[in-house]
């Protein structure tokens, strides 16, 4: 399904990357800091869930920028073949990503105060960086785009509505992108929803130095809450993808199928095996 279309590929980059995401949160927030030098490589490793999870956040507005020219732009989508510059739209995220994160490897280290945590040095810059680059810009970019994503689609709606006799035979084609639209717009409400807590937490804590950010149960309701936006991706696209579900439906018929013919073999070679010789 991810090869018919850019679109398609980017979702399914997503998936991987929100998969992989929830599995760090598993290893990084689950357990203990060892002692010694592995407890700075444990702290220090927590990174790559960041990583993982900043490079979900910039994927999510790559798409809401692909749709935003293929909707909004069309003919620019088509002369500039957009959809066919895979390559640079699928790392763009992981660039973005890795960039975003790599302080955190410097100013992340073990709570020597509290034996098994971690802790990060206080910085305003990072607390300002990551609610403007990880929330505020991310947030406002996709509102701004999928704003005049459903703008033009109406608007075209109503032209076919009054140009074209065939309207009806039209409709369909509108309904689809519309539906497409409209999942993705829930993705961007959850991810607003998810991502706030522990951005604007993450700032005053950077702002005031008022609590111990990394030790407080605030601290790990919000990361859990932060994970919950890479949990809820696959579930949206489940519900409001059309391609999706058709996936799935084939992937347990082919389950079901294997189960069959498994079941099936063994019952068959013990009844050649105990039929009497001719």
């Amino acid at each position: 399904m991810y090869k018919k279309s850019l679109l398609h590929g980017l979702i399914f980059q997503q998936s991987v990357v929100d998969l992989f995401g929830c599995c760090m949160f598993l290893f990084f927030y689950n357990q203990d800091a060892p002692d010694g030098t592995g407890g700075r490589v444990f702290c220090k490793g927590r990174a790559l869930y960041w990583f993982l999870a900043f490079t979900s956040t910039y994927n999510l507005v790559i798409i809401t920028f692909e749709r935003y020219i293929a909707v909004v732009h069309p003919i620019t989508y088509r002369n500039r073949n957009i959809g066919r510059r895979s390559n640079v739209f699928y790392m763009i995220p992981y660039i973005i990503g890795f960039l975003l994160t790599f302080h955190f490897v410097i100013i992340s280290d073990v709570n020597k105060e509290l034996k098994g945590e971690c802790m990060y040095v206080p910085s305003l810059l990072s607390g300002t960086l990551m609610f403007i680059l990880i929330y505020f810009f991310p947030a406002s970019f996709m509102i701004f785009c999928y704003c005049r994503i459903l703008f033009r689609i109406r608007k075209r709606s109503r032209e076919k509505k009054h140009n074209a006799p065939d309207f009806r035979k039209r409709r369909p084609q509108v309904a689809v992108k519309t539906n497409l639209v409209l999942t993705m717009l829930i993705v961007v409400a959850a991810f607003i929803i998810t991502i706030s807590p522990n951005t604007i937490m993450y700032l005053i804590y950077n702002i005031c130095r008022c609590f111990d950010f990394s030790n407080i149960i605030g601290h790990e309701i919000t990361v859990l809450i932060s994970t919950c936006n890479m949990c809820v991706n696959p579930i949206i696209y489940g519900a409001k993808m059309e391609d999706f579900k058709n996936g799935v439906r084939e992937i347990w018929r082919r389950m079901r199928d294997t189960a069959v013919d498994t079941s099936y073999t063994p019952t068959n070679v013990m009844t050649l095996s105990c039929s009497p010789r001719s």
